[in-house]
């Protein structure tokens, strides 16, 4: 089969790690893949197959975008390419992209990466989630919550795919390697992320745990705000803003547990890969309750979102019962079993070619 993404970058980010995934695994399996990016002109960031076409959008400008000349950028390519289907993970682009295939009977999936009721809230946005509900051939949740925020005539043209993880490139976690002083978080530096919460949290946790270091592994727009926050509580030689990196997986390995802060998310792919390593993980009931899911049956741990007292409280235990906290790792491993790439990889490709056949 032949399959396009359209997606406004592929730097760092989950969603852009799952097309890679996807598209990689893709590729192997013999179907042919192009990727449209319409909203930068960096490079990716996540290896691809060589095999797959990256093209970008010959127009873009930082300081404005001309939504014709978007639209038509993308109707030519997607033209040129002549796929089975077109996939777009983000609601503004998969809007752009339903305009501007109107008329030519390719079909659209979109993929809702995050909490609808915590994203694409502006006018605009509502305006190109109406369009994606009405033209989108099919949607693709993470989780049931994320689905139920939907009117019950999209929920029937939906379906639910866990992110996939290549477990090739999952670090081997040797236990007799942990650092059981050393608590990790990966994610963006911004809002959503909340780790102003987890930076509050860890200030109570170092009162009691004298050793004991975190480090968190993201970029975004709160660095400033977050070094000052860490400056204002004395945690300079206890908290660590550890930049973006590209094997952050072989940063963290050997840390004793991760930690999620989010007040909500999609399908967080960091705690995902952590539970994937067998590590111990804690992470707050970010709505609309992807964590939960995934923590559920003692795999970890969930606390409310926003109470720094009972996410210290949670780090606390497991820094108190790490024989505990392991067995949470040891639940949590058997993920891998779900969540494989090439079985979510196929589960697509079974979707996409149902679709395709439908309009046959």
């Amino acid at each position: 089969m032949k399959i396009v993404f359209v997606t406004p970058g592929m730097t760092f980010g989950g969603a852009e790690r799952v097309i890679s995934i996807l598209a990689n695994n893709w590729c192997d399996m013999g179907n042919d893949v192009s990727i449209f990016i319409t909203g930068t002109n960096k490079s990716p960031v996540y290896e691809l197959d060589k095999r797959i076409n990256v093209e970008y959008y010959a127009d873009f400008n930082e300081e404005s975008v001309s939504h014709v000349k978007l639209v038509a950028a993308i109707r030519q390519f997607v033209l040129k390419e002549s796929p089975d289907s077109v996939i777009s993970f983000m609601n503004d682009v998969c809007a752009y992209t339903i305009v501007a295939l109107i008329g030519t009977g390719i079909p659209v999936i979109y993929s809702e990466r995050n909490d609808p009721n915590k994203t694409n809230q502006g006018k605009v946005e509502k305006i190109c989630r109406k369009i994606i509900e009405i033209g989108a051939k099919h949607i693709v949740f993470q989780t049931s919550g994320a689905r139920n925020c939907y009117s019950k005539k999209v929920q029937k043209k939906s379906s639910i795919l866990l992110n996939p993880v290549d477990l090739e490139k999952i670090p081997f976690r040797n236990e007799e390697a942990i650092d059981f002083s050393q608590i990790v978080s990966v994610a963006r530096l911004e809002p959503q992320k909340n780790q102003d919460l987890l930076i509050e949290a860890f200030n109570l946790v170092s009162k009691k745990h004298k050793n004991v270091v975190l480090k968190i592994f993201g970029e975004g727009s709160l660095l400033g705000s977050l070094e000052n926050k860490i400056g204002e509580l004395g945690l300079q030689d206890r908290v660590f803003l550890m930049g973006a990196k590209t094997d952050v997986l072989e940063w963290i390995k050997n840390a004793f547990c991760f930690v999620l802060s989010s007040d909500y998310e999609g399908l967080p792919n960091s705690l995902i890969e952590a539970m994937c390593m067998g590590m111990p993980c804690i992470s707050t009931d970010c709505s609309p309750g992807g964590a939960r899911e995934l923590l559920g049956n003692k795999r970890g741990v969930i606390v409310p979102c926003g109470d720094k007292i009972q996410l210290a409280d949670a780090i606390n235990t497991f820094l108190e019962k790490p024989s505990s906290a392991l067995k949470c790792g040891e639940n949590a491993y058997a993920l891998r079993n779900e969540i494989e790439c090439k079985i979510i990889a196929k589960k697509w490709l079974k979707l996409i070619e149902t679709i395709k056949n439908r309009i046959e």
